[in-house]
């Protein structure tokens, strides 16, 4: 029986340690439940404002959507590819490159010095160029692939970013409401029920 989809499967998860990773979570439970969080318009802009894009009176359309979602994929796929020693489709990585072409967000320091805001002439492809473009670092200079990890709960999958000194990190959080902690409830609950 699936669990059904609550407000909290939807929250977008900024855990990674790298934003183009957290970006590809907005697909939750991949391969389990493909818990869509980026279904909408709406969805969109507010994982933009989430990762910290402050841009300003933002318009987006259909098309954005779209585009958002299809280079999240072909990302997924690159990643898998990469992470398990294979070699991407090529399709897939001219699709990654073409993004990247695009020009990315601009910053721009406030006049008082202490705020920042992001400029583009057309946002949404901007933001993905941005993306594109962390990506193709991460897994073109390979200084932090060894890092990149999949979460251990079967059913989470989650990418992130080992930054751990031991590199040893297998959860994607192990906060109150990640991957770890559910893990430990799990075995302290089976741990009772075997010595009950």
């Amino acid at each position: 029986m699936a669990r059904k989809i609550s407000a909290g499967d939807l929250e977008f998860r900024f855990r990674s340690n790298r934003l183009v990773l957290d970006f590809i979570a907005t697909v939750g439970e991949r391969g389990h439940r493909d818990i869509e969080r980026l279904d909408t318009l709406d969805d969109l802009d507010r994982w933009i404002e989430a990762a910290g894009f402050a841009v300003k009176e933002i318009v987006l359309k259909d098309e954005d959507l779209a585009d958002a979602k299809a280079l999240r994929d072909v990302m997924v796929h690159v990643l898998s590819d990469v992470v398990a020693g294979r070699t991407p489709d090529g399709a897939d990585v001219y699709t990654l490159n073409q993004a990247a072409k695009r020009p990315p967000l601009r910053p721009e320091l406030g006049e008082g010095g202490t705020s920042l805001t992001w400029h583009a002439d057309v946002l949404v492809p901007s933001i993905l160029s941005t993306l594109a473009r962390d990506f193709l670092q991460l897994v073109g200079e390979r200084t932090d692939l060894d890092r990149v990890k999949r979460c251990a709960d079967p059913t989470c999958k989650m990418y992130f970013l080992d930054l751990s000194r031991a590199n040893n990190r297998i959860w994607c959080a192990t906060d109150g409401r990640g991957c770890g902690n559910k893990a430990k409830k799990r075995a302290f609950v089976a741990r009772h029920r075997h010595t009950s």
